[in-house]
């Protein structure tokens, strides 16, 4: 028979993990801003035959802005392919490379998620990519705008490809489910709805059959976290 002492202790460790989830969980999302239906921005420049000029000057933004931007140091493989793709200014750099690194947050423990199929991964990786384009998108120029749609609309109707392939087995199964359920909690770019669904769906995958081992404490305390998830 187990110290009675530490049971009290095991009980008040999952109230107050229930505590922080639902903390986590309230954490204010980022919405777009007024122009964001930023749409608004973009179609104006070609309505009625639009500003050529404009546009033109758009273009030769777009083409001047590929340089190596000096105040930005490191290594950032999101913003470099962004830059490249899209010929960033300097000055885009600038306000586009924190919201990448909030994109990547959610990337980085969501790639090594051992409990997810190929198909699974894929699909939340173009959600998290699609809700990070929205206070991405005031930034870019028009023509930069399209490109942008262009991709998210491409991302929003393609099935997830099959892959037999899974990510490799990760040496804490619990502690990877725990860094992706933070990861979702504080994304400033999903709403409420989406991190809670986002948690469960991650949640749930993490204890059917063929997912990574966990001891029966950590399946117990994700099994909790799942039944309040699903309170309505």
């Amino acid at each position: 028979m187990g110290d009675p002492t530490d049971q009290t202790t095991m009980t008040w460790s999952r109230l107050v993990a229930a505590a922080i989830l639902l903390c986590l969980l309230s954490a204010p999302a980022l919405h777009a801003l007024p122009g964001g239906g930023g749409g608004g921005g973009g179609g104006g420049g070609s309505k009625g035959g639009g500003d050529t000029s404009k546009e033109s000057a758009d273009d030769k933004k777009d083409e001047d802005a590929a340089v190596a931007c000096p105040e930005i140091t490191g290594t950032h493989p999101l913003l470099d392919k962004m830059a490249s793709d899209y010929g960033l200014s300097c000055t885009q750099e600038d306000k586009i490379q924190p919201l990448l690194h909030g994109e990547e947050a959610v990337l980085t423990p969501l790639f090594a998620y051992g409990a997810f199929t190929p198909e699974e991964k894929q699909a939340m990786m173009a959600q998290v990519v699609i809700a990070w384009r929205v206070p991405i998108r005031p930034v870019l120029t028009p023509s930069q705008q399209k490109k942008s749609d262009k991709e998210i609309a491409k991302l929003q109707t393609e099935s997830p490809k099959k892959s037999s392939k899974r990510s490799p087995a990760q040496a804490d199964a619990y502690a990877g489910e725990e860094a992706l359920t933070r990861a979702i909690a504080t994304c400033a770019a999903f709403s409420y709805e989406q991190k809670k669904d986002f948690i469960l769906q991650l949640k749930q995958a993490a204890r059917r059959d063929g997912a990574p081992p966990l001891t029966a404490d950590q399946a117990a305390k994700i099994d909790g976290d799942i039944a309040q998830l699903q309170q309505k």
